[in-house]
């Protein structure tokens, strides 16, 4: 889908810079400008290119070089497309430079605060989740819940990890719960100085985590020198050193007095790997095996990294509340009145926020880091706060 848009904003800006170039450019007296042009407009174009290239070609010690290409790549091209959206529709000479501006503008802004401030704002939501099944002792339990840290992506990641486990441990939460893709590319992503730091994170039932597909290696330039399988065996070791609980298609219990509930963890299986950005992926997927000695008479939690696997889980009589991440919100979330849009929504049926259907309930986190672009606009970076609820 990423490569499919980036193609297809390319097909559009080739065709606007041939066009602008052809009315505005052209007709310029000075080689040199025009020769500029032309260069500056096949640089800008060949960005996205140029990422990829060194993504695949190099085994680089973190994305942040490459995104910080894609990232001026995009400032360049949807600000460019908005200038042309003015100046090519509008027949009033004067009037369509004055609009073109303006949409340039406009677009550039918003691209530019989600750079450098809705990227870096990482905000507390609050979330109640209410069943008639949970047990009395869990009344007004509290989950801190986070996902798809990114680690290799992230600029300064020290600080940002740094601001995260403060902010985690200012919410006295019951549980913490990590929801998957704690790396971007390999396993030592996740540095000596980063396990002390995230190791630092506290609650009264510790920390949980489940993987998610980058967490698998699989976008590792090298799979040969470091295999998935290697690459997985170490960072499970990494987080061990953390003292997270990695729940890799195992349940734990949770007691409070006479109460308890289950927790259970669903790993990153090849299958889930294979699919991964699909709608589809659970149709054939067996989740039995997973809950086969969980029993559904108790109130059950379940982290699943990718939503996609809701409504097979509640299917099954589990995941009284599933907590996931995965989808970022595609880091672009639009808010008109109550209602929020992103392109996420044209590949997930789920994408954001809190989901409800009968007996069961699905949060999706919009995580922490970023994929792509060091960008988000409108979804900046979170950390949940979930308080159970005994609805009586």
């Amino acid at each position: 889908m990423f490569v499919v848009a980036i193609i297809v904003l390319s097909l559009l800006l080739v065709w606007g810079d041939c066009v602008a170039y052809r009315r505005y450019i052209s007709p310029c007296s000075r080689v040199w400008v025009r020769r500029a042009v032309a260069v500056l407009f096949v640089i800008a174009n060949i960005l996205p290119y140029i990422s990829m290239a060194l993504v695949w070609l190099l085994e680089l010690p973190s994305m942040v070089p490459t995104m910080w290409l894609l990232t001026i790549y995009a400032l360049l091209s949807l600000s460019r497309l908005a200038l042309y959206a003015g100046i090519m529709t509008i027949k009033n000479s004067y009037a369509k430079w004055i609009v073109g501006v303006v949409l340039c503008t406009i677009v550039a802004l918003i691209l530019i605060v989600g750079v450098v401030h809705t990227r870096k704002e990482l905000v507390v939501k609050s979330v109640e989740i209410a069943s008639a099944r949970l047990p009395q002792a869990f009344d007004g339990y509290r989950i801190a819940f986070f996902s798809d840290l990114h680690i290799g992506s992230i600029i300064s990641v020290s600080d940002m990890c740094r601001n995260l486990v403060e902010q985690i441990n200012s919410l006295d939460a019951d549980l913490v719960v990590f929801g998957g893709d704690l790396i971007n590319i390999r396993y030592d992503e996740l540095s000596p100085e980063l396990q002390n730091i995230l190791g630092g994170i506290k609650a009264r039932d510790g920390v949980v985590a489940v993987l998610g597909n980058h967490d698998t290696g699989v976008y590792a330039r090298d799979t040969i020198t470091l295999p998935l399988e290697e690459n997985t065996h170490l960072l499970k070791g990494r987080i061990a050193q953390m003292s997270w609980r990695l729940l890799d298609n195992e349940t734990e219990w949770l007691v409070r007095g006479k109460d308890s509930l289950t927790l259970t963890g669903i790993g990153f299986s090849p299958e889930l790997l294979e699919h991964r950005h699909s709608a589809s992926v659970a149709d054939s997927l067996d989740l039995r095996p997973i809950y086969e000695r969980v029993p559904n008479d108790k109130f059950n939690i379940s982290v699943s990294h990718m939503p996609q696997l809701w409504r097979k889980i509640s299917a099954l009589g589990y995941g009284d509340l599933v907590l996931s991440g995965h989808v970022h919100a595609m880091q672009i979330k639009l808010h008109i009145g109550k209602h929020e849009f992103s392109p996420a929504q044209l590949m997930y049926r789920e994408w954001s926020g809190h989901y409800t259907e009968p007996n069961s309930h699905l949060y999706i986190t919009d995580g922490v880091g970023s994929v792509g672009f060091h960008l988000r606009i409108g979804a900046p970076p979170e950390i949940t706060e979930l308080t159970l609820r005994r609805a009586d």
